[in-house]
């Protein structure tokens, strides 16, 4: 059976294929502000600079991405509970409001609050934050499904994963002002 191990506070290279990434592990039991995770650091590569000359959209995406594998991962979905237990996540829906521009070589922090989680959920809202000062550069609300990969339906993840994420959404709840996650888009001239 399934279990998720022991947090800890480590730092170790990105072995994902992000080369500019580097993985930084926050044990959210001894945030003591209370705040959301730090959970990803990385810098702007040259080739994520657009012909305006800052960082283009795509690659908003790709950071918030790993963001969102990285604090799975953290909270012991890895490659020994995908392979034990057939399960993964799929991200669903996205949605990201660009807040600031981002040059070249800045560093980048994203900062994960869970918004909210049950056994087949996960809603992460992520704050993008560049350079020395941490200024806000984009957010990203993201809802994932956990999904029993033999059938690829929808299904309940491993109670003890389950758990992880539960106290992480307990932990997080009131962080986020009202009105922050659930935005749409809305239609020109509606």
């Amino acid at each position: 059976m399934w279990s998720p191990q022991e947090r800890s506070t480590s730092t170790s290279p990105c072995s994902d294929g992000h080369p500019s990434a580097s993985r930084v592990f926050v044990d959210s039991l001894s945030m003591a502000d209370g705040g959301p995770l730090r959970i990803w650091r990385g810098a702007v590569l040259d080739e994520w600079i657009d012909y305006n000359g800052h960082m283009t959209e795509g690659f908003y995406g790709v950071v918030f991405g790993m963001a969102s594998d990285e604090y799975l991962i953290r909270m012991g979905f890895d490659q020994h509970y995908r392979a034990s237990t057939g399960g993964s996540f799929y991200t669903v829906e996205t949605h990201i409001a660009f807040i600031d521009e981002l040059a070249p070589a800045t560093p980048l922090a994203v900062d994960t609050t869970v918004a909210g989680a049950d056994q087949k959920r996960v809603h992460l809202f992520h704050e993008l934050r560049g350079g020395g000062d941490g200024v806000l550069a984009a957010t990203q609300e993201s809802m994932m499904l956990h999904v029993d990969t033999s059938i690829d339906r929808v299904a309940p993840m491993a109670e003890a994963l389950y758990a992880v994420l539960r106290a992480d959404a307990d932990a997080h709840a009131g962080l986020l002002p009202a009105g922050t996650t659930g935005r749409a888009i809305r239609a020109v001239g509606a």
